[in-house]
C-alpha cells in the first residue's frame, strides 16, 4: 500500500510539473517582442556639419555630377530665410542646379538620414521651399524653373545604396535601380510629362498672372509621409532626393531647401 500510494504521489508531481512547463512554453506573454525604444528626433540643420556628424549622409549621384552639394543655407550667402532656426540666419540645408555638371541633365542629389528602427505608423514630417530666380522669358517675374524633391525610404537593409541616375528616356535607364534600395514615399512637384525634347515641370512664379497650381512652394510648406508595409520593426533609413530631369545651368531647376525634419515614432 505504501509503495502504491507513494507511486501515485510521485506520478501526480510529474504530471503537475509537465503541465507547468507546457503552460510556460505556450504563454502568449512570453512571445510578445519588447517594445521599440522611441526613435523620435528633430533635425533643424542649424549646423550642417554637426548634422553630418550625427549620421546624415550627403550623396550626389547626379549624371553628370557637378560641384553642388547639400550645404548650409545653400551657399556662402543664404538663398532665403530659414523656416526654424536657433541663432543662425542660415539654419537650413539646401542644394541647387549645380548638382549636375551638365546644362540640361539629371539632378539626383541625396540626403540620407541616420540609421533608425522603423515601424508601421511612424511619420516623417519636413518643411521645404524653392528658390525664385529672374525669369528669362517673362519680364518682371521670378521663377524656380521647375524643381522636384522626393522623400524615399529604405526598408530593405541598413545601407545607403541610392542606385544609378539616368534619364528615363535613355536606353540605360533601369527603374529597378534608379533609387537603389530606396522606394518613393512622397514627391513634391514631379514632372508632368515629356514633350519629345525635354521634361516638363510646373514652374513657381512671383507674378500672380503666371500662377501654376501644384508647383513647388516658394514659402516654407509642411509635408508628411507615413511608414507602412513592414511585418515588424526594422532598421532602415529615409532620404531626401533633389531630383530634377533636364536640370542644370541651361535647364530645369533652381534650388530647394529643407528645414525642421521630424521623425515621429508611433506611440
Amino acid at each position: 500500500m505504501r509503495k502504491s500510494t507513494l507511486g501515485k504521489i510521485l506520478l501526480s508531481f510529474v504530471v503537475v510539473g509537465v503541465t507547468l512547463v507546457a503552460c510556460q512554453k505556450d504563454d502568449p506573454a512570453t512571445l510578445i517582442p519588447p517594445p521599440v525604444p522611441d526613435q523620435s528626433f528633430t533635425e533643424e540643420f542649424d549646423t550642417v556639419a554637426s548634422a553630418f556628424k550625427r549620421g546624415w549622409v550627403p550623396i550626389n549621384n547626379s549624371n553628370p555630377k557637378g560641384s553642388g552639394i547639400w550645404s548650409q543655407g545653400g551657399g556662402p550667402q543664404p538663398i532665403f530665410e530659414p523656416y526654424s532656426s536657433k541663432g543662425s540666419y542660415a539654419g537650413f540645408i539646401a542644394a541647387d542646379y549645380t548638382s549636375t555638371g551638365g546644362t540640361d541633365d539629371v539632378i539626383s542629389n541625396w540626403l540620407v538620414s541616420p540609421l533608425i528602427t522603423m515601424q508601421n505608423g511612424d511619420k516623417i514630417v519636413f518643411y521645404t521651399r524653392t528658390q525664385l530666380l529672374p525669369n528669362a522669358f517673362v519680364s518682371g517675374d521670378s521663377t524656380d524653373y521647375g524643381n522636384n524633391l522626393e522623400l524615399c525610404v529604405n526598408l530593405k537593409n541598413e545601407g545607403t545604396n541610392v542606385g544609378t541616375a539616368n534619364d528615363p528616356t535613355s536606353g540605360s535607364f533601369n527603374s529597378a535601380t534608379d533609387r537603389g534600395d530606396f522606394d518613393l514615399l512622397v514627391t513634391v512637384n514631379p514632372p508632368i510629362g515629356f514633350d519629345g525634347v525635354s521634361w516638363q515641370y510646373r514652374w513657381t512664379h512671383s507674378l500672380a498672372s503666371e500662377y501654376e497650381g501644384l508647383s513647388f512652394p516658394s514659402k516654407w510648406t509642411r509635408f508628411e509621409g507615413t511608414i507602412g508595409g513592414l511585418s515588424g520593426p526594422k532598421k532602415g533609413r529615409f532620404a531626401f532626393r533633389y531630383y530634377t530631369l533636364d536640370g542644370g545651368s541651361n535647364g530645369n531647376g533652381s534650388a530647394v531647401g529643407i528645414d525642421q525634419v521630424s521623425y515621429i515614432s508611433k506611440k
